[in-house]
């Protein structure tokens, strides 16, 4: 269990150079390869159900988007907007609620109203979303304006007027345009015909120095490709809700059998969780909880390119703290 929850966490923080994230006392925040950034409050102490998200697109004339989410059990009862008070002072107003009642719902702010409650996140200690007289839902602001600092550094806007803090005279001009995601070009899909879900003894060999589970799930999947080219995904560690697979490149006969390379360091060039390789847009996907909630955790995306596997996608989350999947951040993406 040890050296699986060890391999787990080398998965999770082996990354590309350029995704960065911080995490700033109740704040975590993240910019993407192309200076997408998104910035979450959640509320003090370690509570859960609650998160404020702060998100910005890398272009100069990008404005900030501000949205509100709670999950069902916090905002039972709720059906309509919320009123924003920043240390009791009423700052702005949502929309009514997107989703239905029994799922983490969002409360949006209107573009009108997102630059006063920017200014007053920068400047306050305490959010709260009130319900006419109830408060539903509090999220600190302990970390906000050092946060959206950081954004503003990563996406280049410091000391320029539209920076979200750290503002100045230079002009949006100013701002640089974002980089280009980098063009991809997986290989051409091949037949599958005539291959067999039994690893070559030799295939076996070459993930010994893994150091594998003893007892790790069999089930072992094989795809071609290219001719006389196999990726084995070979169970390697099972967790509680997750498996760690090995991947060796091949040929038909497992002969030349070596590791494949996913990038990071060690062991974990070679291995991926939960992964599945889809043999028609010749891609792998793998999926790494970072516990079984899956609030947090890794997913990431690699395709083979005819020479080797190149990172396509990522998207993490690495605060823990009840969101859904779909509040994970995409820290990398490619054309």
């Amino acid at each position: 269990m040890l050296r699986a929850a060890v391999l787990l966490a080398g998965l999770l923080l082996a990354a590309p150079a350029v995704a960065q994230d911080v995490a700033i006392k109740d704040w975590w925040v993240a910019c993407d390869n192309v200076r997408v950034c998104t910035a979450y409050g959640f509320p003090p102490e370690d509570a859960y159900g609650v998160v404020l998200r702060v998100r910005r697109e890398a272009e100069a004339d990008a404005a900030a988007t501000l949205d509100l989410g709670i999950d069902a059990e916090t905002a039972k009862g709720v059906s309509g907007p919320l009123t924003l008070t920043v240390d009791g002072k009423v700052v702005a107003r949502t929309a009514a609620p997107e989703g239905t009642d029994d799922e983490y719902r969002t409360w949006s702010v209107s573009p009108a109203r997102s630059p006063a409650l920017l200014e007053a996140i920068a400047r306050g200690e305490v959010l709260e979303a009130r319900d006419g007289g109830r408060t539903v839902a509090t999220v600190s602001l302990s970390g906000g304006s050092a946060s959206l600092r950081w954004m503003d550094d990563r996406q280049r806007r410091v000391g320029g007027v539209t920076a979200l803090v750290a503002k100045g005279a230079a002009p949006a001009s100013a701002v640089p345009s974002p980089p280009v995601p980098p063009l991809i070009r997986p290989a051409k899909p091949v037949s599958q015909d005539g291959l067999t879900d039994t690893p070559p003894p030799a295939v076996l060999a070459r993930i010994k120095s893994l150091d594998c589970q003893a007892d790790a799930p069999e089930d072992p999947t094989s795809n071609r490709l290219a001719p006389d080219v196999v990726l084995w995904v070979i169970p390697c560690w099972v967790g509680a809700y997750q498996i760690s697979s090995a991947l060796v490149l091949a040929d038909e006969k497992g002969g030349h059998a070596r590791l494949a390379d996913l990038g990071g360091a060690g062991d974990t060039r070679a291995m991926a969780t939960n992964a599945v390789f889809n043999t028609d847009d010749q891609k792998l996907y793998s999926y790494a909880k970072g516990r079984g909630l899956a609030d947090c955790g890794e997913s990431r995306t690699h395709a083979w390119t005819g020479k080797g596997f190149v990172l396509t996608e990522r998207s993490e989350l690495q605060i823990c703290r009840g969101l859904p999947e779909d509040y994970w951040v995409t820290m990398y993406r490619s054309r």
